[in-house]
């Protein structure tokens, strides 16, 4: 048996850092891989799969592989000769979030392997591979917590030979209680397994689900954590924290932990409330949390929530009242202490104690409503965790400077979310934080997302294109505002659009690549439509801008489906490519109009078209199929080339015949050719090019 090393960099890969997450959440894995030293490669062999690049580095990958060597189309679009193995993996981890064997430790331990990089399906040398697959399995060991949901580890295939057959991913509809003991119970409680260690159980359930001829989960569901690795790792910390400590009336604080925890629906809050009492063992402190892979963010909501020495009752609660998220969880933790009919036994302790608990959940209560403002300036892996965290802030603020990868994970993490407010007022993409000479805009290469098939423009990069109208940002029912609701910023592709009344201008890329918008008719109110708002709608064919709109931006309506259009009657500028690649076959321009900007209507269907009085420019390419136009006295220029692409060969056979006011004071025209008074020269084609270079 042969081993051999791939190699993986999600920067410059066909298989992104995203897919391997969907992938997880599935319950699926790659399927194939290049293998360069195919021939030294077979069928059931090992395989391990290294990250290199950016970011952690090192192996997030390892199985065997399930066929031969075969010859198959070249996944980086070069044409080269590419050989592919299919891969049946037993540990897959999303490297991002996860403990890997790093690439350094392999280095120090292999040095005669190059970890670094380079060709993916190297061959490792016998002796490597026996000190490799003890490194692996070491690893493996100590973090065998992590095997769940975001890393995916087949251990079930110590009982069962994997096969098309009889291995799929499967989720179990378990319950999962704690009375002292864990216990967990399939649905129809016929298998059931009890005991203190809560991941010695999960292996002893599958061999017993073995046993009694069910199908064996890959996953179990505990509370509905959807990070279950990192939330049972928090169990063995309080357990361990918790072990002989009670409260002040006597209840172990392991059980009430889970007992509060229970009230909880999200990561981040039952992490708190599993956790909350950990620092009252002098054995814990925050750093020990932190080195235990807890979240920063959740470790300082725990710090707040402890009660500091020589600090009395309303103090606490006036300091935890200046944090939003620890305000939520010890309101919520409070309110289900004063639930009086369960209390066993009313004391005057206890009588003391509810009277301490009612003042406080008032106080937090009223905190809670208030208008408060989290700040995150953390490293982005922390970005959803904090974000639940201080679900119940009023203002969420990003700050610092990310790069344009840290940017679109954040953008992920804020895209689920369905109301609040995000601050960015200090918030910058570092390589673009600064302008220097002959550097891209940042907005720049978002807008060149726009054409492209698979990009999409995330939130967070509508909310930079869309600065000039502020930084503070409203998310309602999954679209985006700003400056109290007069601005759209964002529409998800795949929904509903509707312009709600109150809206003033359509922001820049707002609604771009909409799949489902097929009419758009404004409602009054609407005054302005920015760059690129409706642009790559593939759907939208019919168009109505109502008269309060006095202004359309560069490509705001490029590449839809529009075959009918009424134009706003306040509209003076009519901009770049607005209405290009589109299929308007009659077009009424309005009597409003002084400018047609350059390929306005390029590549629609207009073969006669009326310029109305009034109009005095006219762009470059603006048409593209027109036979006749009549032009107005009002005109005062004309691009030479305004009704055809320049690049065209021989643009005189493209000319169209052309009628003007005979008041015109630039213009005449003869034949249906037009001419310059001042010169007696055409005006058009390959000699009005010539007029205009002079």
């Amino acid at each position: 048996m042969n081993t051999i090393i791939l190699f993986w960099n999600p920067e410059i890969s066909s298989y992104t850092i995203e897919r391997l997450r969907e992938d997880l959440e599935n319950y699926t894995h790659v399927s194939n891989w290049s293998v360069w030293e195919h021939e030294n490669a077979h069928k059931g062999d090992r395989f391990f799969m290294v990250r290199c690049g950016k970011g952690k580095t090192g192996i997030c990958m390892s199985g065997r592989f399930c066929s031969e060597p075969y010859l198959s189309e070249d996944w980086s679009g070069k044409g080269r000769e590419v050989y592919y193995m299919d891969l049946d993996a037993d540990t897959v981890i999303e490297p991002d979030t996860l403990p890997i064997l790093f690439a350094e430790r392999l280095s120090q331990e292999i040095p005669s392997f190059d970890w670094s990089g380079g060709h993916s399906g190297r061959l490792l040398p016998e002796s490597d591979a026996e000190k490799l697959e003890k490194l692996w399995a070491d690893f493996l060991e100590n973090n065998k917590h992590i095997f769940d949901r975001l890393a995916l580890h087949t251990y079930i295939s110590d009982f069962i030979e994997p096969s098309e057959d009889n291995f799929e991913p499967y989720i179990a509809d378990i319950k999962i209680t704690y009375e002292g003991d864990f216990k967990i119970q399939d649905s129809e409680c016929s298998v059931e397994v009890c005991g203190e260690d809560w991941m010695s159980l999960k292996k002893e359930f599958a061999k017993k689900m073995k046993e009694a001829g069910k199908i064996i989960p890959i996953e179990f569901e505990f509370w509905g954590v959807f990070n279950t690795w990192l939330f049972q790792k928090a169990l063995d910390i309080a357990k361990e924290a918790y072990k002989g400590l009670n409260d002040e009336f006597g209840e172990p604080y392991f059980k009430r932990a889970l007992r509060e925890t229970s009230h909880f629906y999200c990561d981040s809050d039952m992490l708190v409330s599993l956790l909350q009492y950990v620092l009252r063992n002098p054995k814990f402190t925050t750093k020990t949390l932190i080195q235990n892979e807890i979240p920063e963010s959740v470790v300082k909501v725990i710090d707040i929530l402890q009660q500091k020495k020589k600090e009395n009752f309303e103090q606490y609660l006036k300091r935890v009242g200046k944090n939003p998220a620890a305000t939520h969880i010890l309101c919520d933790i409070v309110s289900k202490r004063l639930e009086i009919k369960n209390i066993p036994e009313l004391t005057l302790d206890k009588f003391t104690s509810l009277a301490q608990d009612l003042r406080a959940y008032h106080y937090l209560q009223e905190k809670q409503y208030k208008s408060n403002c989290a700040i995150f300036s953390g490293h982005v892996k922390d970005f959803e965790m904090w974000l639940s965290l201080y679900s119940s802030a009023t203002i969420w603020a990003i700050r610092g400077e990310y790069d344009d990868n840290e940017v679109a994970e954040m953008a992920r993490v804020l895209s689920h979310c369905t109301g609040g407010f995000v601050d960015i007022s200090e918030f910058n993409v570092g390589r673009w934080a600064n302008d220097e000479p002959n550097k891209p805009k940042y907005e720049d290469l978002i807008l060149g997302k726009i054409s492209e098939d698979e990009e999409k423009i995330n939130i967070l990069e509508k909310m930079i294109l869309n600065r000039k109208y502020g930084t503070l940002f409203e998310f309602r029912n999954h679209r985006i505002y700003c400056d109290n609701g007069r601005v759209l910023v964002h529409v998800p592709i795949d929904c509903y659009v509707e312009i709600e009344p109150g809206v003033e201008v359509i922001g820049k890329c707002a609604v771009a690549k909409n799949i489902n918008i097929t009419e758009l008719i404004y409602p009054k109110g609407l005054t302005a439509i920015d760059d690129y708002a409706f642009a790559y709608c593939e759907h939208l064919e019919r168009v109505r801008l109502t008269d309060s709109v006095t202004q359309i931006g560069v490509e705001s309506f490029a590449c839809c489906e529009i075959s009918d259009l009424v134009l706003s009657n306040s509209l003076t500028t009519i901009s770049e490519h607005a209405f290009a690649y589109n299929s308007i076959e009659h077009l009424e321009i309005p009597s409003s109009v002084k400018r047609i900007e350059s390929c306005a209507f390029f590549g629609n269907l207009i073969e006669k078209q009326v310029i109305p009085e009034g109009v005095e420019t006219i762009g470059c390419s603006t048409f593209t199929e027109l036979k006749h136009i009549t032009l107005p006295s009002t005109l005062k220029e004309i691009a030479y080339d305004f009704y055809y692409e320049e690049m065209i060969d021989d643009p005189e056979d493209m000319k169209p015949y052309v009628d003007i006011h005979s008041d015109n004071p630039v213009y005449y025209s003869e034949g249906g050719t037009l001419y310059r008074r001042d010169t007696g020269k055409e005006a058009l084609g390959k000699a009005g090019r010539e007029q205009s270079e002079q």
